[in-house]
């Protein structure tokens, strides 16, 4: 085995997962695959299953959905039809075809369990957060940590860390992912209330990070060209 990188006194290597014909799925020859993330600020472990999960709906603590994986040629990646986005009572002013797939391999919309953070082209960015700032009740707190550079935060105290945030929805062709509040907002008392979505700046591409994959089972179900998700409670499976 040869591994190199960064890696932390609990950590040998990095399992590839994606399409390509090196990736664990591959070698292994499953037709699906799964995984559930605990809440990123505790320190619990995280399940991953090769193979048909036995039940889909255990620990579940909501509904389940199912959206098509689109296929790009150019990309070992796992790409999504993202139809739109909503936050609170405001549809952004995007519709399709600024989250899809491009004939030159260019644009779409990928889910990711190695990235972080949600990004999404600059004018859909900036749309958005127009969108929160217009529905949330605090002020923009313009001196944001480094931790935190590049996200919009609001100002709040540790009494209003739970002022009432707008609802984040993703429309997926075929589901509404209705995202917990724990998805999408996290709050330090240095920088207040953060929505954790970021600028994907030049890059035409959206990415849906772990940190909005939170307590969600996800499956990749290779064999149907599908992914399904369910809310879970993921330290329980």
């Amino acid at each position: 085995m040869f591994n190199t990188g960064i890696f932390g006194s609990n950590e040998s290597g990095i399992a590839g997962f994606g399409r390509g014909a090196l990736s664990l799925p591959s070698q292994l020859k499953v037709g699906k695959f799964s995984h559930c993330f605990t809440t990123i600020v505790e320190s619990r472990p995280s399940p991953a299953f090769l193979g048909t999960p036995d039940n889909l709906q255990a620990q579940a603590t909501g509904r389940l959905q199912s959206t098509p994986l689109v296929r790009n040629p150019e990309s070992n990646h796992y790409y999504l039809s993202l139809k739109g986005i909503t936050v609170g009572k405001t549809r952004l002013p995007f519709d399709a075809s600024a989250f899809a797939l491009k004939g030159d391999g260019s644009g779409g919309t990928i889910i990711d369990s190695g990235s972080a953070l949600t990004s999404v082209p600059e004018a859909v960015y900036r749309s958005l957060v127009e969108a929160f700032e217009s529905q949330v009740p605090l002020p923009v707190n313009k001196n944001n940590t480094d931790e935190h550079e590049g996200l919009l935060c609001f100002t709040a105290s540790p009494k209003k860390k739970e002022t009432a945030m707008p609802k984040l929805i993703l429309h997926l062709e075929g589901a509404d992912w209705d995202l917990q509040r724990e998805n999408y907002v996290l709050y330090t008392e240095e920088d207040g209330l953060c929505v954790v979505i970021s600028s994907a700046g030049e890059d035409s591409r959206s990415l849906i990070g772990n940190f909005q994959q939170q307590n969600t089972h996800i499956v990749y179900d290779l064999e149907h060209n599908m992914l399904v998700f369910v809310p879970a409670r993921c330290d329980k499976l």
